[in-house]
């Protein structure tokens, strides 16, 4: 399985890579933009977006240019700290299929993308 990984913070997306890469192959940008052009150009199956990756860009939008990319492709998850219930409803609406807290953990990845 191929991950992609957006996040703006540098030390979170360095660990969700080294971690998910124990057992998946994991590739990571903290930028939208550059996350945007590798996924023109590569497959990935999953894909963890940063819920908050600037103040005018969250992760609804990120899955809107994947999407006008990529089709439904893939599984779309959001990372975050803190949603609350209103912002839950509003990103699975958006078409993610749930929300994966901070710290991620393998155990709890596999268990979500099975899901």
């Amino acid at each position: 399985m191929k991950i992609l990984v957006v996040d703006d913070e540098q030390l979170d997306l360095f660990v969700t890579k080294k971690l998910l890469g124990l057992e998946f192959e994991a590739e990571g940008f903290t930028s939208v933009e550059e996350a945007l052009r590798w996924a023109g150009d590569n497959h990935f199956d999953v894909v963890l977006i940063d819920y908050y990756l600037t103040p005018t860009i969250l992760a609804h939008h990120v899955l809107k240019d994947l999407r006008a990319i990529k089709g439904d492709t893939f599984k779309a998850f959001v990372l975050s700290n803190y949603v609350d219930d209103q912002q839950a409803r509003e990103l699975r609406s958006a078409g993610f299929a749930d929300i994966i807290y901070k710290p991620i953990t393998l155990e709890k990845f596999r268990e979500q993308v099975k899901n």
